[in-house]
């Protein structure tokens, strides 16, 4: 067995060991009914009534109504387990079997442009970050989606490399199953475009013939469930909660930094007033939801900017370690709740105001996730600036390029939604961990040639 194979095994082992044990300790603190709250009751709902009732709904009583409000990847695969064991808990394992592969495709995609020990710090890193490891064994769609966005990156990135026309129809496919399981990645196809055109040398018959067939299968994958859509709701929406999404994450982002709205059943009660609640979940209510954000938004174009920009910054220090650590693994620390609206203004003064509270394990898990994550956010910032202006990786330097702009397409796609949660980010942290690891292994040779 190459070294290159042991590496990924131990990874994925790794990996899959730590969310197990932190599977064990959810399920010994808090039983199966720690998945009845947040998005996973909706998930097993749809699951459970596509099984019994044959229908994609949201509802736990007839009619059943259709809807398209999630993707069907996730739910989907829940109803395959509930189908084989009538019971989501089989869930927690069968996840953490597939989110394990995330650690080792880190490790793969960083070993296609870095060195085998720097891909191999940065699969380690994947393999113990804690919200990760949560979020693997969760009922949610990042466990399962994480792994199949970083290997369609893995094709593409082998694409780039090689021009293998095999790795591109992959990536292709993959990406479409990445956009089943979350619509994030609907709008990324433009992006695989650009680079098609560079890699093809701006040959035009061969950029349209293989930019044609990547879009054909990118949509033929997303066809079933388009037309399932257009004949049951009749709507061609991949997902029906852009709407309700752009209103309560992003309008709602507007109203509490004025002032105008307080917490988020706040934002979702005024969703449900404008809609009400039988179309609240439909297509032609997200329609009424995302019009009436813009009317908003465009009312306070600068402190949606604002708020935007801010986000930004957000995006890549969340993490969500404090609850993870706090109240759900049960670490005895202190550390006070900090209202969503303080992030929004960058009010620091009452941010530490509000941290004032906290004892020293709560400031240690606190502040240390802090600074562990600008580290890294600086690190990866540094070793890109160093990777685009060094002549020596010319020859990498699309697939770096690439991998940065995954990175930065979810930050920009995410927008507000990411201010205050690591949850939106945790795809790509791995991604950040590439650029971090070689930024690391650059910096500790420099402080090596310094003192020797």
């Amino acid at each position: 067995m190459t070294i290159r194979r042991k590496n990924f095994w131990f990874l994925y082992f790794l990996m899959l060991f730590l969310e197990l044990i932190v599977a064990a300790i959810i399920l010994e603190r808090f039983g199966f009914d720690f998945y009845q709250g947040g998005d996973s009751p909706g998930y097993m709902t749809i699951a459970r009534n596509f099984i019994e009732h044959g229908i994609f709904s949201f509802d736990n009583a007839t009619p059943y109504t259709p809807t398209n409000f999630r993707t069907p990847g996730y739910p989907l695969f829940l109803a395959l387990i509930y189908l084989i064991f009538y019971s989501f808990l089989p869930a927690m394992f069968f996840g953490a079997l597939i989110a394990a592969f995330a650690a080792p495709l880190i490790y793969l995609i960083a070993g296609e442009i870095f060195s085998e020990k720097t891909a191999f710090t940065a699969g380690i890193l994947s393999a113990i970050e804690p919200l990760g490891l949560f979020l693997g064994v969760s009922i949610l769609t990042e466990g399962v989606f994480t792994p199949v966005l970083l290997f369609s990156v893995y094709c593409f990135v082998k694409y780039l490399k090689t021009s293998n026309q095999r790795n591109l129809w992959g990536a292709s496919a993959l990406l479409g199953g990445a956009t089943l399981i979350r619509p994030i990645m609907f709008y990324f196809w433009p992006v695989a475009i650009l680079f098609i055109i560079y890699k093809e040398r701006f040959d035009w018959r061969s950029v349209i013939r293989k930019a044609g067939v990547f879009v054909a299968i990118f949509f033929l994958i997303l066809s079933p469930w388009m037309i399932r859509n257009k004949i049951s709701i009749n709507s061609w929406q991949i997902a029906g909660m852009q709407g309700y999404v752009i209103f309560v994450d992003h309008y709602g982002a507007v109203l509490r930094y004025l002032g105008e709205a307080g917490p988020l059943s706040d934002v979702q009660n005024r969703a449900v007033a404008i809609v009400g609640q039988d179309r609240i979940l439909t297509p032609q209510g997200s329609d009424e939801l995302f019009d009436a954000a813009l009317i908003g938004i465009k009312d306070h174009k600068l402190a949606y900017l604002n708020i935007y920009s801010k986000s930004m910054i957000s995006f890549f220090i969340a993490n969500g370690y404090k609850s993870l650590f706090i109240d759900i693994l049960g670490i005895p620390a202190k550390s006070p709740f900090i209202p969503f609206e303080l992030f929004l203004r960058f009010d620091f003064a009452s941010i530490l105001k509000t941290l004032n509270n906290m004892d020293f394990a709560g400031f240690l898990i606190y502040w240390g996730s802090k600074f562990f994550w600008v580290a890294i956010f600086m690190s990866f910032l540094s070793a890109f600036i160093y990777l685009l202006v060094n002549k020596n990786y010319g020859d990498i330097l699309p697939i770096v390029i690439f991998i940065a702009i995954v990175i930065f397409y979810f930050a920009l796609i995410t927008g507000p939604t990411a201010i205050g949660g690591g949850r939106t980010k945790s795809p790509i942290n791995g991604l950040l961990f590439v650029f971090a690891a070689f930024g690391l292994a650059k910096f500790f040779s420099l402080i090596k040639r310094k003192l020797t």
